[in-house]
């Protein structure tokens, strides 16, 4: 096979992905047979013999009459460096790739990529985008005063300020502000208290009045990662809280990031199946039920029970509201 056809080969492609996917030696029969019928043991050992070229160490040699392909290193690894603007420009192109995922090279990339981001949450391009249009919602539905305080807010965490809070019980809570999230229905502050440096969540409902303090020394005391962790405690308390655990078997088929929710600690690996087990930390709702229905051809729940049991349910009775279950 020339070179200039292996770019367009899916067959070829196939075999190297799952080639790469490989964590421990496999003969050579038993690959063939997960691969399918209209492979052969031919085209492997052609994919083994070009992944070699590149230091990739699988060598395949006969044990007790059959071909085995064995590992006789670590297979090489790569990185990338990016800037924030080249990272989320790049985030700003997984759209494009997702709309067509025809051709196995395609899918690699996106499956690869999708990991990848997983990796960062810090920096979710779209995570971000995702809550600035949950603030715009919220917006359609928020009094006037309240609009004021967002506002503000905005306005005040734009430029590192400072901002103190009225209650409607007469507390005064001067805070730095985090962020603004949609929390359980509630538009709601999370920040640091300054005075005690702990983290707390106001509901906009609790708000009286709303000032700014441009001039202060205070120092944030929470990284990202702490903040998210506390809003995921907070979720938890209203004992929807759950670590959803999935097998994706066509990543390239599934947004992982369902819009109106929350995803705590996301974690994504693959199988030498080449499928994603996809975990993170949910709030049971109606809302996580319909993003699960929408996916529901590429996915199986493995954990936890309670809510694998309860999606069922809901498919059936998804014509007919039902009080949700909690799943503990």
């Amino acid at each position: 096979m020339a070179l200039n056809s292996k770019m367009n080969d899916e067959r070829f492609w196939k075999i190297v992905s799952t080639l790469d996917s490989l964590n421990q030696d496999v003969s050579l029969e038993e690959l063939l047979h997960h691969l399918g019928k209209d492979f052969k043991g031919s085209d492997v050992l052609d994919a083994t013999s070009f992944l070699k070229r590149f230091g990739f160490p699988l060598v395949a040699e006969k044990r007790e009459g059959k071909v085995w392909l064995t590992f006789k290193g670590r297979k090489p690894r790569f990185t990338f460096d990016f800037s924030l603007g080249e990272w989320l420009a790049m985030q700003a192109h997984f759209p494009l790739l997702e709309q067509d995922q025809e051709t196995q090279l395609r899918s690699i990339l996106t499956t690869k990529l999708k990991i990848l981001e997983s990796k960062y949450p810090e920096a979710d391009l779209f995570k971000v985008i995702e809550e600035e249009e949950d603030l715009l919602r919220a917006r359609s539905i928020i009094s006037a005063d309240q609009e004021g305080h967002l506002k503000e807010i905005n306005r005040a965490s734009l430029g590192n300020e400072l901002v103190m809070a009225t209650t409607t019980d007469g507390n005064k809570v001067e805070i730095f502000l985090h962020k603004v999230v949609y929390l359980d229905g509630v538009l709601s502050i999370i920040g640091e208290d300054t005075n005690d440096r702990c983290l707390i969540c106001l509901n906009f409902d609790q708000i009286e009045t709303l000032g700014s303090m441009a001039d202060h020394h205070y120092q944030a005391n929470f990284a990202g990662s702490e903040i998210d962790d506390f809003i995921t405690a907070i979720r938890s308390i209203s004992g929807n809280e759950e670590r959803l655990v999935l097998r994706i078997s066509s990543p390239e088929k599934v947004n992982l990031k369902p819009p109106f929710h929350f995803l705590g600690n996301p974690y994504v690996t693959t199988n030498t199946e080449g499928e994603f087990i996809w975990a993170a930390s949910v709030e049971v709702s109606d809302e996580l039920y319909k993003w699960l229905k929408d996916i529901k051809d590429e996915i199986e729940i493995l954990d936890p029970k309670e809510v694998r049991e309860d999606f069922q349910q809901y498919l059936q009775e998804s014509d007919s509201p039902r009080p949700l279950k909690k799943a503990s």
